[in-house]
């Protein structure tokens, strides 16, 4: 469901400032997390969400992808951050998936 762009983001932010820039956020579904990685959406950014509910994780994806018109947004769950190799492998397809990775 959007958000009004009033909800998440000031108004001091240049649009465009995160066009081709990719966002890796650990715990991406929650309430403040999600707010900041809607916002860099609607900048212009794409982004990988992580965390350990498959559905809320997903879902959430979906929501914040709606900040932007072609915006990529990238839901993966199942994730343990306190296990590397969880956290290994969704590095590795948010790189493969969206291209690269600049903010964590």
């Amino acid at each position: 469901m959007p958000i009004p762009k009033s909800d998440y983001l000031s108004e001091v932010w240049k649009d465009g400032i995160f066009a081709n820039k990719v966002v890796f956020c650990t715990g991406g579904a929650g309430t403040i997390c999600s707010a900041q990685v809607r916002a860099m959406v609607y900048l212009g950014a794409s982004a990988c969400i992580v965390g350990r509910n498959v559905d809320k994780t997903e879902s959430m994806a979906r929501d914040i992808a709606t900040a932007r018109a072609g915006a990529k947004v990238l839901g993966i769950g199942s994730i343990d951050v306190r296990k590397m190799a969880s956290l290994e492998a969704a590095v590795g397809r948010c790189v493969q998936e969206l291209g690269g990775l600049d903010f964590v």
